[in-house]
């Protein structure tokens, strides 16, 4: 998955606020709530709604990307997945909520030190074993690094600045760690192997991110590790990292 298209956020954005009805009813800003005919309700209400509406329609489109066969059509799901994230989290939350400003110095160099420390022992480990490191030769390319390392900010700043402030609003900081990690977990499958992984390094990711608010340094951490984990197994266990229907379709 790759590519930020910005095409069809609007589109995107009105259906989720239709959805909810949150520029369907008129403020009556005394009593605060929404009125509509004899029924009325509260901003908390419409408020909890959208979230769960954005929730719900970005990680449907999410599967569709994931499991939808290269077309025309699939990349207009790409663009109204990226573009609503994008547009819905920069109409609600400051740059700082979102977690697009650096924390404190000791705790970025913390989250970027553990990141080294397992993308190094990763492949030490399994060298160890007896396996060749790295485990597919000529893959991944020199010239697949860099979008790897702006894709990690990306699945940072969805699986963080969207899911997570999202369902952290809706259920707390604590049960909202679990929620994002199970999300971001599950776009995973059908890739066991990398399933797996991905529910140790969610918790550490939105575990961290409740923490300190910044996903730059889980981004820089995401690189290396994904890049430690695409070096150390092979290709018939990882499917050059494969998830939805591309994980089947790997030759």
């Amino acid at each position: 998955m790759g590519g930020v298209l910005l095409l069809g956020l609007g589109a995107t954005y009105k259906i989720v606020e239709m959805a909810v009805g949150s520029k369907t009813f008129p403020e009556d800003s005394s009593a605060g709530v929404a009125v509509y005919g004899e029924k009325s309700v509260s901003k908390t209400d419409v408020r909890g709604g959208q979230d769960w509406a954005e929730v719900l329609l970005a990680f449907v489109g999410l599967e569709l990307v994931l499991w939808t066969p290269r077309s025309i059509a699939h990349g207009l799901v790409i663009a109204l997945v990226v573009g609503g994230v994008v547009w819905s989290s920069l109409r609600r939350n400051s740059a700082k909520e979102l977690g697009l400003a650096w924390p404190a110095a000791r705790t970025t160099a913390w989250t970027v030190a553990a990141g080294i420390m397992v993308a190094i022992a990763l492949p030490l480990s399994v060298w160890l074993m007896g396996r060749p490191v790295p485990a597919n030769p000529g893959w991944p390319k020199l010239g697949n690094i860099l979008p790897y390392i702006v894709w990690a900010f990306g699945q940072q700043f969805l699986l963080n600045s969207f899911f997570f402030l999202r369902l952290e609003s809706r259920l707390g900081a604590r049960w909202a760690v679990g929620a994002s990690s199970v999300l971001f977990t599950f776009a995973h499958v059908p890739n066991l192997a990398l399933t797996a992984m991905t529910v140790a390094g969610a918790l550490f990711f939105t575990e961290m991110f409740r923490r300190y608010r910044s996903i730059l340094p889980l981004g820089i951490a995401h690189a290396m590790l994904g890049l430690a984990v695409a070096c150390s197994f092979p290709d018939s266990i990882m499917h050059h990292m494969r998830v939805g229907l591309g994980y089947w379709q790997f030759h």
